[in-house]
């Protein structure tokens, strides 16, 4: 069974390192066929952003966005003065 893959979250991480703009297709459509996280960002980046591939390793983009996933906190920070 494949392992569930959280695409707002990996949305957010291609989000946050600028490579989701401008995709041809929507990204659920992209990876619908991926088994896990790290086989729907090759099929991102293979498909939609194949220019990359010219300069880095495959491995290390799949790296890059995952790390950026694992690192996403709030998109805002809490500002909570002391009284």
């Amino acid at each position: 069974m494949a392992a569930a893959i959280d695409q707002e979250a990996l949305s957010g991480a291609l989000r946050e390192l600028g490579l989701l703009y401008g995709a041809r297709a929507p990204l659920a459509d992209t990876i619908a066929d991926a088994r896990d996280e790290a086989e729907a960002i090759r099929a991102y980046i293979e498909r939609e952003r194949p220019h990359l591939l010219a300069c880095y390793d495959l491995k290390t983009l799949v790296e890059l966005v995952r790390a950026a996933r694992g690192e996403q906190g709030p998109a805002f920070e809490q500002y909570s003065p002391k009284a």
